[in-house]
């Protein structure tokens, strides 16, 4: 620090000004030299990228543009500070700065090719793909690498600056002990995920119903899951519950199922039962947005009524769709049996008296 003060404090002689201008004739080279690259990467290397058949090429032309016009600008920069004749401590100091600073930039373009690869890359070949799994796992494979790369550059930049590496991460295994016991909710709910891409119980856009909640998954990550229920709201599931609790899925070959009944009296003819079924499998499988899969049938013969269950699948599954779908449908049973006057039972309370306790009460009385 002293040889740098006394550098600035020394006195300005005809070799301290050649030394000031080719600095800035340095400087400025490595401007024209860095625009000139930029425009070759950007212009003529794009050009030829998009006359290819891959896309691997223009993803990297993308990414590397502005990298390499920052990169020659860090270089010719240094080069040009060293025509300045600065003392050697502070060129050391200089030279650990800029590996810093490249090493950020590295890490920068190396987010920036990952972002591109999933983009211009991954993201059509998951598109064109049949199976969701891969839509839950690419965004969490995505976030890993770039917490990686940037992790990385930070124990580059740490090492480059003096600090012991090694036993700092020593450091950070003690305290990640700690830190994971005081984590263990987190822990759980990583678990949680890989049982769930294990297993796959559900993918990004199934109708499920969990703990409670039923909802569009929306996605999958390390720690919860989310789902829109059909009145729009965001529901946050932590994904140790999923794996624990169980899971109902109402999605079958990319339709989304519904279950609903009707109760008739006990007044209901046999023959109304059986046209009351008739007429919910001619409701069900006739909508536009249901499939020819939906069933109808007697499913409990209560104490207060007869219960016939009808199941309809809604195709193109969509929050909107499915909820008109499940309107249209009960409001078309409701006319039918309306029309046709069937008796439906209503939740309510029936009292029989005995004529035997009406009778021994009309004695006391008299």
């Amino acid at each position: 620090m002293e040889e740098f003060t006394a550098w600035l404090n020394g006195t300005v002689d005809e070799n301290t000004l050649r030394r000031v201008g080719m600095f800035f004739g340095a400087v400025l080279t490595t401007l024209v030299v860095a625009k000139l690259i930029e425009w070759f990467v950007s212009v003529k290397l794009k050009a030829l990228a998009d006359k290819s058949a891959t896309a691997l090429d223009d993803v990297l032309v993308e990414t590397l543009g502005r990298p390499v016009y920052l990169g020659v600008i860090l270089f010719g920069v240094r080069y040009a500070i060293e025509l300045l004749g600065v003392p050697e401590s502070a060129q050391a100091s200089i030279q650990k700065a800029l590996v810093v600073v490249l090493t950020m930039l590295g890490a920068w373009t190396m987010n920036r090719l990952i972002s591109q690869v999933q983009q211009r890359v991954v993201m059509p070949w998951v598109i064109a793909s049949e199976s969701k799994l891969d839509d839950q796992i690419v965004p969490i494979v995505e976030k890993t690498l770039r917490v990686a790369v940037w992790t990385f550059a930070l124990l580059i930049c740490f090492s480059n600056l003096g600090v012991d590496v090694v036993s700092l991460l020593a450091g950070l295994g003690i305290g990640g002990v700690a830190v994971a016991l005081a984590a263990q909710d987190t822990l759980a709910n990583m678990f949680g995920s890989v049982t769930i891409f294990t297993d796959q119980p559900f993918q990004v856009g199934d109708l499920i119903e969990v703990d409670g909640h039923k909802g569009v998954v929306t996605e999958v990550g390390l720690r919860t899951c989310r789902i829109r229920t059909m009145a729009g709201e965001r529901v946050r599931i932590p994904n140790k519950d999923i794996a624990a609790k169980p899971v109902v899925n109402h999605t079958i070959d990319g339709a989304w199922r519904y279950e609903g009944a009707v109760r008739m009296t006990h007044r209901a003819s046999p023959e109304q039962v059986e046209q009351a079924l008739a007429a919910l499998q001619e409701i069900v499988d006739g909508h536009e947005n249901t499939t020819r899969a939906g069933r109808v049938y007697f499913r409990l013969l209560g104490e207060s009524a007869l219960e016939l269950a009808y199941v309809f699948f809604v195709t193109q599954p969509a929050p909107h769709r499915y909820r008109q779908t499940l309107s249209e449908i009960n409001l078309a049973i409701v006319q039918r049996f309306a029309k046709e006057e069937w008796p439906l039972a209503f939740p309510g309370l029936s009292l029989y008296v005995e004529q035997a306790v009406a009778a021994a009460e009309a004695r006391r009385q008299g």
